[in-house]
């Protein structure tokens, strides 16, 4: 009502506004006393009538008003329905998804009992030898000791024993690759002849029967150090070996361990992800007496020369225009008295085959990257989404890095997609996963075809890559100017994503020796969760430092394909004999060191 009453209001000063500036008119003038009189009782009676329609119009407009609100009463609450409905069939939709997923998973475990009770012999043995290790994992997590539980459908029955034996096959060896490799060991081998003239008999045929062995055992080494003066000299200690025994005394330095020692117990902390505790363990079992921090020092000592290496191989990863790859992940680290959640760096250069491990107080902020890349001139680097790494190639944000290329993974986007359709129910999610698994169905046939980059660059520039950046741009686009009220959160991540992200994502397409992931760093850098899961925390900040600096090396040695075992041992002992060229040492090069040493 009060609504309406202003509007009229409104429009009627509108009007008097309108007629303001014309002159009265006056209709009585000329009229007889009488006339005046009837015609003001008419006036009179006009104005009644008006006044009588005035009103009841305002008993209609309050009518009015009264429907208006309760209409409006009533979109609010199916407004109300509608948002529940909504939630509802959110709701509903993420139950029939997993349903789904519940039904697919029983309709494959009902396809495998019918193939194990209706198929044919070759059916049953073939399903039984690919049953899955979760498959097996449940039947001992099933059984609480007790004949009733104790399954035995991965175990052949005797009925099965008895079934006579199919017949055998010849061995097709045609399709053996080219670079099949048969069994051995590299090195000398040991050979044990036969004294012949043991035989009883006449001699028809000689064969060598090929054995492994394997002998690990703990020895404790004694040399005898002699206390002499010569004449007109200060009197030393000295060892004189004896025929037969080692020329020098064969200790690392700052350790009573050999350098093949010290090599077996960094394999096995670094290489093989043996705690502490569990190394302590073993040396004890085979006989030794020793403590944990004294293993913990004697890799110290160690660290101490690779530490140098790893220098070498940083001034090979930043090498001016370089491209790289970079990542980061979390461990726990004892500070004081608590716990610590702190992160460990990789940097990885595919072309040069080099990985460093950095750690700073288990710091993850952008000054740690900074500091370890210093004046570095790079191409470019590879990372996650990150906000870290968003400096680079932003001139406002540093001058220093705004000629290097920040590239993030696409792998990173594709998978928020793939989790926005799986768990947010998302259907055009599919469709967005379906378009960036393009690019990288292109870079793998580019990959087996040994594209050069100025080749990968051209097809990378093609009308048909370009069709499909439009293709997907349009969609973005399209999906964003859409009401985002009823968008899964998972669907919003991945949108926003793939917009912010947008030149980093597909810098790739400029420059052929771009790569279109960072699966490169996620796969040197997943050997330290590994470690994380098995040891859980490292002691100190100098235990992480030192696990930076081994795994730096371990990195560096798989990206060559060569053995760490091997490189291991190699170094340690090049050190031993006081070899300190660090520029040989590094893997391709190590075995010219040694022979210089």
């Amino acid at each position: 009502m009060i609504e309406l009453q202003y509007i009229i209001d409104s429009k009627r000063e509108l009007l008097s506004r309108e007629t303001y500036s014309r002159n009265p008119i006056n209709y009585s003038e000329g009229m007889a006393d009488d006339q005046k009189d009837r015609y003001i009782q008419y006036l009179a009676e006009q104005n009644q009538d008006l006044r009588l329609t005035n009103d009841a119009m305002k008993l209609v407009l309050e009518d009015f008003m009264v429907q208006m609100k309760e209409l409006k009463d009533q979109v609010s609450s199916m407004q109300s329905k509608q948002s529940d409905l909504e939630n509802r069939l959110s709701e509903e939709r993420k139950l029939r998804q997993s349903a789904e997923r519940k039904a697919k998973a029983f309709q494959e475990r009902l396809d495998f009992a019918n193939q194990e009770r209706f198929g044919d012999r070759r059916q049953r043995i073939h399903s039984k030898a690919e049953k899955s290790a979760s498959d097996r994992q449940k039947e001992k997590d099933d059984y609480d000791g007790t004949d009733d539980t104790l399954r035995t459908d991965s175990v052949d029955n005797n009925e099965s024993r008895n079934e006579p034996a199919l017949p055998k096959k010849e061995r097709d060896l045609g399709n053996r690759p080219d670079g099949y490799k048969t069994m051995g060991v590299s090195g000398e081998v040991v050979e044990h002849p036969s004294d012949l003239t043991k035989v009883p008999g006449r001699i028809i045929e000689r064969r060598m029967v090929r054995v492994f062995s394997f002998r690990t055992f703990l020895t404790e080494e004694c040399f005898e150090m002699v206390h002499y003066a010569e004449p007109g000299k200060k009197p030393k200690w000295g060892y004189f070996p004896s025929e037969g025994h080692p020329e020098v005394v064969t200790k690392f330095e700052g350790t009573k361990a050999t350098p093949e020692f010290l090599q077996a117990i960094a394999y096995e902390v670094y290489v093989k992800n043996v705690t502490f505790g569990l190394l302590h363990q073993w040396l004890t079992d085979m006989g030794m007496t020793i403590s944990k921090n004294t293993l913990r020092n004697w890799l110290k000592k160690g660290k101490k020369y690779l530490d140098e290496l790893v220098r070498v191989l940083k001034s090979v990863a930043l090498e001016k225009d370089s491209v790289v790859n970079c990542d980061e992940t979390w461990c726990k680290v004892r500070k004081y008295d608590r716990y610590k959640k702190c992160y460990i760096w990789v940097l990885v250069n595919k072309a040069q085959k080099t990985a460093i491990f950095f750690y700073e107080d288990g710091s993850r902020g952008r000054e740690v990257l900074t500091d370890f890349l210093g004046d570095a001139e790079l191409k470019s680097i590879m990372s996650d989404g990150y906000n870290a790494y968003v400096f680079i190639g932003d001139e406002l944000k540093s001058a220093q890095f705004k000629d290097t290329i920040h590239q993030v993974c696409m792998s990173h986007a594709n998978n928020k997609f793939v989790k926005a359709g799986n768990q947010g129910g998302e259907p055009l999610a599919e469709r967005f996963s379906k378009l960036l698994k393009w690019f990288f169905s292109k870079e793998h046939i580019y990959d087996e075809a040994g594209l050069t980059p100025e080749e990968r660059l051209r097809e990378r520039q093609s009308l048909e890559t370009k069709e499909h950046l439009i293709e997907l741009r349009s969609l973005l686009e399209s999906e964003l100017s859409k009401n985002s009220e009823f968008r899964s959160q998972y669907y919003t991540e991945a949108l926003n994503y793939l917009k912010k992200f947008w030149k980093e994502l597909f810098a790739f397409l400029g420059d052929g020796d771009l790569p279109i992931d960072n699966n490169l760093a996620e796969r040197t850098i997943r050997k330290l969760t590994t470690q994380r899961n098995n040891s859980l925390h490292y002691g100190s900040d100098a235990g992480a430092e030192m696990a930076a600096t081994y795994h730096s090396v371990i990195g560096t040695v798989k990206l060559h394909g060569s053995s760490v075992w091997n490189f291991i041992g190699t170094f340690f002992k090049n050190i031993f004999n006081g070899c300190r060229d660090y520029v040989n040492m590094v893997p391709g090069k190590i075995t010219l060191a040694t022979s210089q040493c």
